[in-house]
């Protein structure tokens, strides 16, 4: 029998231990959400029915005779691709998706019939274009790994297409899943004008989920369990996309067909002013947060010139020449003579590169983009032109590293410049 001293002694042990108990449960939980910094401590809540029953066409980039960006190790691009592919339809299926591969095997579609001489790489673009509008799928994911000829960059980092409302919410999405579950990354979702996402009619991204020319990010691609995660994360993201979609949070405008490949429209921002004989080159921003050009102002040698052409080729022989002595600054173009031809009409310059740029792009779309737009802003810049059409080996919509369709002027974008940062002087 328990007498009434007893029954309040116990009640006082079973007090003082279930504090004790609930001081550990706590110490234990910061314990484990500090040891596994960048990883979520629970799923998020997830709407089944949001999910269930969609239909998803994942896009493993690059293949067969396009290894893409290829590491200091040989690890290959296309193969990382197809294996996270294959780890996200299996992620799908498991919650009744119904998952369209545009390749399950190492292949490219540049030998698939096409009207027009087209480069294979343009060739395997569009065949991946029509499958995806074809299949009617409620969204395209298109899985890449980034590159730069620097190894300095990393992180994650999801494109989307301006034009698409739902585009920026799914990235936005799979943007936060990646930084939450892989741990910190200041890279935000950013619009490009990828092929794959401005001529398909639904909902894309392209994930780029790592850099393999940094060295230790290509050890963890080369890793099956750090891409197992990969894959986890692009799948909450997308889950949770879906979700909030149902709920009537991210607005969807799906595009009409055949309104993809139109030109876009940027802010309408302005490029520094220029002194009689000076030039403004842009290079890559040395930050590991976005992709941003900053403006380097040099004295050119020939002085100011009379001859619009010749300041032209002036330009580019000084952009390919690097950021200048001691700059911070990092090329986005190799050095040596890739120009084969260069002609202005008017606003407009049309310049014929050669196909061995690509090389030095090395499949990476970072690389890709900012080689882009370190030249069309430069020329655009010194010489007040409205738009730049890129020729490849004489070839119209070509592309360098099999991101861009080179199909039409491509128009300078001031805005990709730090805000707020002045021009460096040489």
């Amino acid at each position: 029998m328990i007498t009434k001293k007893k029954f309040v002694w116990l009640n006082i042990v079973w007090r003082r231990e279930y504090l004790l108990a609930i001081i550990l449960l706590i110490f234990l939980g910061f314990f484990y959400g500090w040891t596994r910094r960048g990883q979520p401590v629970e799923a998020p809540l997830l709407l089944p029915s949001a999910i269930s029953g969609k239909t998803i066409i994942i896009d493993a980039g690059h293949g067969g005779t396009d290894p893409g960006a290829v590491g200091r190790s040989g690890l290959e691009e296309k193969t990382i691709t197809l294996d996270l592919a294959k780890r996200l339809k299996r992620y799908f299926s498991r919650v009744g998706v119904y998952v369209i591969m545009t390749r399950e095997r190492d292949i490219d579609y540049s030998q698939m019939p096409e009207a027009g001489a087209l480069t294979k790489k343009r060739r395997d673009l569009l065949y991946r274009v029509r499958m995806a509008n074809e299949s009617k799928a409620d969204l395209l994911l298109s899985i890449h790994v980034n590159s730069f000829p620097q190894s300095i960059w990393s992180g994650a980092q999801c494109f989307y297409d301006s034009k698409t409302p739902g585009s920026k919410a799914l990235a936005e999405a799979i943007q936060e899943s990646l930084v939450t579950r892989l741990g910190p990354n200041r890279r935000k979702a950013k619009s490009v004008d990828y092929l794959i996402l401005k001529a398909t009619t639904m909902p894309s991204v392209t994930v780029e989920v790592g850099f393999i020319s940094n060295p230790r990010e290509e050890e963890l691609l080369a890793d099956p369990e750090y891409r197992e995660k990969l894959a986890e994360a692009i799948f909450y993201g997308t889950a949770a996309y879906l979700t909030e979609q149902a709920q009537g949070r991210a607005a969807v405008a799906v595009k009409p067909a055949g309104a993809g490949l139109s030109a876009k429209v940027y802010p309408e921002l302005t490029f520094p002013a220029l002194e009689p004989g000076m030039a403004c080159l842009y290079f890559a921003t040395p930050n590991n947060e976005d992709l941003k050009l900053t403006p380097e102002m040099r004295p050119l040698p020939d002085g100011d010139g009379g001859n619009k052409l010749k300041k032209a080729r002036v330009i580019l022989e000084e952009l390919a020449r690097g950021p200048g002595e001691g700059s911070a600054l990092l090329p986005c173009l190799p050095g040596g003579d890739w120009v084969k031809n260069l002609r202005l009409e008017g606003e407009h310059a049309v310049i014929d590169v050669r196909s061995e740029l690509g090389a030095f792009i090395n499949g990476g779309g970072a690389s890709e983009f900012l080689a882009i737009y370190s030249l069309v802003n430069t020329l655009a810049a010194n010489l007040d032109l409205e738009a730049v059409t890129i020729l490849v080996d004489g070839v119209k919509s070509a592309t360098l590293g099999g991101h861009f369709l080179l199909d039409e002027p491509v128009r300078p974008r001031p805005e990709l410049g730090p805000a707020g940062t002045e021009a460096e002087e040489f």
